[in-house]
């Protein structure tokens, strides 16, 4: 919740206006993996077109930005400061930080402040937002804070590669269940390419395959068949020849395919069968809100 706001309205408005308002974000504790979290929603908030500024250590940049030590160490103003603890960054120096460079809010996404952090904040009258997602709440207030894709005035298609989200993370036939399924929760996403290991498409692994393979829950498992259920291979599960798309396809295409086959994800393939992108329905829906936004404000 905001810091000291109680009115659900005036909460949802200052929220909202810090929104509009923010252009550059520093994102202090990202992940460089692929399977985090923080990579995930970091990827979506320049796909927003944000401007990112990573906080990190031990690499020259990630994401196709530049990284900083501090949050002091960027040269150009902060609007939002979004802080993550897996990252194992200080909160603290962060906090100052953040009251230094004048920035609107500290966004701490998956976490609350300490009472010191907190006081700091408040002194320094930086807005804290606790345990919320910021790429939800951009989501959430798209139409109106972020600036979508650019549409044309007639009815030029949109492309895969448009919408798609880069370089997903895979997995191989040998990979395990259990190996499948923390990848999944960590990256909050619900399907995996499998793939050879020259990166060539042979199957998906969704939580649809995983509800179908796995044990009823009338049953009584015991820990030795659990184990063997978590260690079954990937291409054991996954389905194979899956439905697949290239990035100059269509996104009408793409959503006749899924409607088609009823699936909810289509892998992006090119040259020989290499995976360079998956789309969701999420990703379709998206852009039908951006679509509709020039209308909504004809009337």
């Amino acid at each position: 919740m905001l810091q000291e706001e109680t009115n659900p309205f005036r909460l949802k408005q200052r929220r909202k206006k810090i929104l509009e308002t923010a252009h550059r974000i520093a994102v202090v504790g990202l992940r460089p993996d692929p399977i985090y979290k923080s990579y995930a929603l970091t990827q979506k908030l320049i796909e927003y077109g944000l401007d990112i500024a990573p906080v990190i250590s031990n690499c020259e940049s990630i994401l196709g930005c530049a990284r900083y030590g501090r949050v002091a160490d960027i040269p150009e103003p902060i609007d939002i400061v979004q802080f993550y603890t897996d990252g194992k960054a200080d909160m603290m120096q962060a906090a100052l930080d953040a009251v230094q460079k004048g920035a609107k809010a500290f966004w701490i996404e998956n976490d609350e402040a300490s009472y010191d952090v907190r006081s700091l904040l408040k002194d320094g009258g930086v807005c804290l937002v606790e345990c919320e997602s910021l790429q939800k709440e951009y989501e959430q207030h798209l139409t109106d804070c972020v600036t979508p894709p650019a549409v044309s005035s007639g009815d030029q298609p949109r492309h895969v590669a448009e919408r798609m989200t880069r370089h997903p993370i895979t997995v191989t036939p040998q990979s395990s269940i259990q190996t499948a399924l923390e990848m999944m929760k960590k990256g909050h996403f619900r399907h995996l390419p499998v793939v050879d290991e020259h990166n060539r498409l042979l199957g998906m692994f969704s939580d649809r395959d995983l509800r179908l393979f796995q044990p009823s829950p009338t049953l009584e498992v015991n820990e030795v068949a659990l184990e063997q259920f978590c260690a079954t291979p990937v291409g054991e599960v996954a389905t194979s020849n899956p439905v697949s798309i290239t990035p100059d396809a269509t996104l009408e295409e793409a959503a006749k395919l899924m409607l088609r086959w009823k699936v909810e994800s289509l892998p992006v393939v090119a040259g020989d069968d290499h995976v360079v992108g998956i789309i969701t329905s999420s990703d379709l829906l998206r852009e039908g809100l951006a679509r509709s936004e020039p209308k909504h404000h004809q009337h």
